[in-house]
């Protein structure tokens, strides 16, 4: 839990000093960012809910780049350990980039990529606190459908998938991460 409340300060950080530097540049298209997003995976086979927060800049009207961190919310259940409940969790801290390609009024559409690095948490059943596990890197790539509703704020749907890298614990691996995913996110550009 403290991770989390870290990694959400530091993207905090991120986002006021990009907006303060945004404020003296005379470029226009400079701008800074926060957003929240969320959605569902499959991760070892069960339906997972988990959320994100991103911050950045918008560099070119066509270009976001950024940081984002991001968690499981709700429980997965492990498969593979049938005589004690064991759920997983994990946590991922990275870079990621939005490009632009098409533009209608209101709507656009846009790309999405994600690198970071990650750990995975056991936890045993009726047991708070978690243990990392294993560390791991992911990639990611996706296809936003874009809703600009006012000038700040943009509403994004989309979907893509997620690829992991180096899972060898608890009779999991990278086939039982890598998966679909659907996505929900709000943005904030000041």
């Amino acid at each position: 839990m403290i991770n989390r409340i870290i990694f959400f300060f530091l993207i905090c950080g991120l986002c006021f000093q990009t907006q303060a530097t945004e404020k003296d540049s005379p470029s226009e298209s400079l701008k800074a960012f926060i957003g929240l997003s969320g959605g569902n995976s499959m991760i070892a086979r069960d339906g997972t809910l988990w959320m994100s927060i991103k911050g950045g800049v918008r560099v070119h009207p066509r270009i976001q780049t950024g940081l984002f961190v991001s968690t499981i919310v709700s429980d997965v259940k492990n498969p593979y350990k049938k005589a004690t409940s064991q759920y997983i969790d994990y946590n991922v801290l990275g870079a990621f980039a939005e490009f632009r390609l098409l533009e209608m009024n209101l709507f656009s559409l846009s790309i999405p990529f994600s690198v970071g690095g990650g750990l995975i948490n056991i936890m045993e059943q009726n047991v708070e606190h978690s243990s990392a596990e294993d560390g791991f890197f992911m990639g990611e790539a996706g296809l936003s459908f874009n809703y600009q509703l006012t000038r700040v704020l943009n509403v994004s749907i989309g979907g893509g998938y997620r690829l992991f890298l180096h899972v060898d614990n608890n009779k999991l691996d990278n086939n039982d991460f890598n998966s679909l995913y659907g996505e929900l996110t709000f943005r904030w550009t000041e």
